[in-house]
């Protein structure tokens, strides 16, 4: 290796130390004592108890029992989650008379619902605005969605028009904030377009997440090379990372070898990595796993 390239190896390698140093430990809000945790949105989160999911306020009171024993369940958005076959309200009530197979979170008034095999659209009192007609559906974003056609993807407008045909392998929502950029594979590739279709960032990615904080967490070459780019592609946040997640309220959890920890838009380590596993940020709470169980952390600094 070559004196300069040794140098910068070094330089690497302290600024990774020196970030380890500085990271400090966030302070638990709510135990470990959950067999799976998701997001707080609205104000709840959907928790796992032994076999049955629930949902529970910041403080960690039970606001809707564990009733349901699926695979999944769906955030709080516009007053409803999608749990096993329909929507519930915040008291845990069914919201409409219809079931479906699979459904999206709402986003922007409506959501992506499954019935019959086909994919389409209903409003908040889960009505069908948007006909199912289609193979798959995401959520709506700056008035545009993703949407599978023949075996592709394309984006579609909140009347149901077509407005980027469908040529991708798979699409992302755009981002809500900051430049509108949506991830899509394209030749076994991932990377950015914008509301035009035109590519904002080429694909060269193996793997790529939504933008936040404007950084969007993107995989490399290797399985263990993940880091962070802008909206015009650069990589800001070096490929080091074994796995990362998205930004949010300006941190990201990374896993920098078996354990999980928290980076700030620089990179450096702000919260120990001290954790199995780990969520983003949402309203302040972000869930993490230790030891096989589910608990909430705030940031404490």
């Amino acid at each position: 290796m070559r004196l300069s390239c040794l140098w910068c190896a070094v330089a690497l390698a302290l600024s990774v130390f020196w970030s380890a140093a500085e990271a400090r430990e966030a302070r638990v809000v709510i135990g470990f004592e959950y067999a799976d945790a998701r997001d707080f949105s609205e104000g709840l989160a959907a928790v796992k108890s032994n076999d049955r999911w629930g949902y529970i306020e910041p403080t960690g009171r039970v606001a809707v029992s564990f009733d349901y024993k699926v695979p999944e369940v769906g955030p709080f958005s516009d007053g409803f989650a999608f749990v096993g076959d329909r929507f519930i309200d915040a008291k845990g009530n069914p919201a409409f008379e219809n079931a479906f197979e699979q459904a999206s979170s709402f986003s922007e008034g409506m959501a992506a619902v499954q019935t019959n095999g086909q994919w389409g659209f209903i409003d908040v009192n889960g009505r069908f605005v948007i006909p199912p007609s289609y193979e798959g559906a995401g959520n709506f974003s700056g008035g545009m969605a993703p949407v599978k056609k023949n075996g592709l993807w394309g984006y579609i407008d909140v009347r149901g028009r077509m407005l980027i045909d469908p040529r991708f392998i798979r699409a992302q929502a755009f981002s809500k904030s900051g430049k509108e950029l949506a991830a899509v594979e394209l030749g076994g590739k991932v990377g950015y377009i914008d509301r035009s279709g035109r590519y904002a960032v080429k694909p060269v990615y193996e793997e790529g997440g939504t933008f936040r904080n404007s950084l969007a967490p993107v995989r490399g070459n290797s399985p263990h090379a993940w880091g962070y780019i802008d909206a015009s592609g650069k990589e800001v946040i070096p490929l080091r990372f074994i796995a990362a997640g998205t930004f949010s309220d300006g941190l990201a959890p990374v896993a920098t070898d078996a354990r999980w920890g928290y980076v700030d838009v620089r990179g450096n380590l702000t919260i120990e990595a001290l954790y199995d596993g780990a969520r983003p940020f949402s309203e302040g709470l972000a869930a993490v796993e230790r030891d096989g169980k589910w608990g909430y952390i705030r940031v404490n600094f």
